[in-house]
């Protein structure tokens, strides 16, 4: 039974775990307790978690490392993950999760998270804590989880937990990169990534790039407008597919300096150039047109590695 060197104790999952089928561990996916109370996880009903965080920075083991929690809610998220849930305060800002406030953990929770992703991603190689690996529910289920104090802080805790992984403190405060030669996305980015302090300090290291830079940092977090924060080339070429941001020029205007990367992602996937259509191919097989296994293979021929590979980049 594996669990994390830094759990102080287990939780009774009451066999609220399955298989994981040989699927390798390969992700972290962060939940949260949306509320205050664990019975949910202590409970009869069909929820479990690889670790549970509490307030107080306690970790505790809930389902071995080995075995595939119920989590996130379907095989295809769970079963090459661990994950997280952790407890909430006992007061919330709100319940909007595009308020980065709400939903709030303690620090000694926040710290607790760092911590255990950075041992996960060594003891399972991950090499570095990336968005690929280290992720949020919402990105498997239409839900809000983890809530908006988590996601929006998801960057700085892979930045946190890599520092751990590079042989730096649990908590280190990250060097101030210099701002000469930067755009205002780039230096928001770093700003998101807990570079350039926070009030006055931040003011003092943006200089003259402040205001512009702030208004950045707001719009990601959707302060004085609904606007999502950050979000992935694949996220983005699927809300154009969708018919949001527009056509040509307004298209460019809405996704800025992102244009070019997802243009390339849609292009990809519709097969522009005359090449095959690889996100339709891809619907195909989620509907079970294609079969699985070696009947997959056969039918996609020499498309089979292109199209599997989409189908588990949606998964991943």
């Amino acid at each position: 039974m594996t669990f994390s060197s830094l759990i102080s104790g287990t939780v009774p999952n009451n066999g609220k775990y399955s298989s994981r089928q040989g699927v390798p561990v390969t992700r972290v996916i962060q939940h949260h307790f949306a509320g205050t109370s664990d019975e949910r996880l202590r409970g009869s009903a069909s929820a479990s978690a690889s670790y549970i965080i509490y307030d107080d920075g306690t970790i505790k083991g809930h389902v071995p490392e080995e075995y595939r929690p119920w989590t996130s809610g379907s095989f295809e998220a769970d079963a090459g993950a661990i994950t997280y849930e952790v407890q909430n305060r006992s007061f919330q800002i709100n319940d909007n999760d595009n308020d980065p406030g709400s939903w709030r953990v303690s620090d000694a929770a926040y710290d607790a998270i760092v911590r255990l992703t950075a041992d996960v991603a060594r003891r399972h190689g991950f090499g570095a804590v990336t968005p690929t690996n280290y992720q949020g529910h919402r990105q498997w289920k239409s839900t809000a989880c983890p809530g908006g104090f988590l996601w929006h802080r998801m960057d700085t805790t892979r930045s946190l937990a890599n520092a751990i992984l590079d042989g730096g403190l649990a908590n280190p405060t990250p060097a101030t990169p210099p701002t000469t030669g930067k755009t205002v996305w780039q230096l928001a980015d770093e700003v998101l990534a807990g570079h350039h302090g926070t009030g006055d300090a931040r003011r003092a290291s943006l200089g003259s790039q402040f205001d512009a830079v702030q208004a950045e940092v707001n719009r990601r977090f959707g302060v004085g407008a609904l606007v999502p924060a950050v979000k992935s080339v694949a996220q983005l070429a699927d809300e154009v597919i969708a018919g949001k941001h527009g056509n040509g020029e307004a298209r460019q205007a809405a996704l800025g300096n992102r244009y070019a990367e997802v243009q390339n992602e849609i292009n990809r996937r519709v097969g522009a150039g005359g090449g095959p259509n690889i996100a339709q191919l891809a619907d195909k097989v989620l509907r079970g047109e294609f079969g699985s296994g070696d009947v997959r293979k056969a039918r996609l021929g020499n498309l089979y590695a292109a199209v599997q590979a989409e189908v588990n980049r949606r998964y991943s």
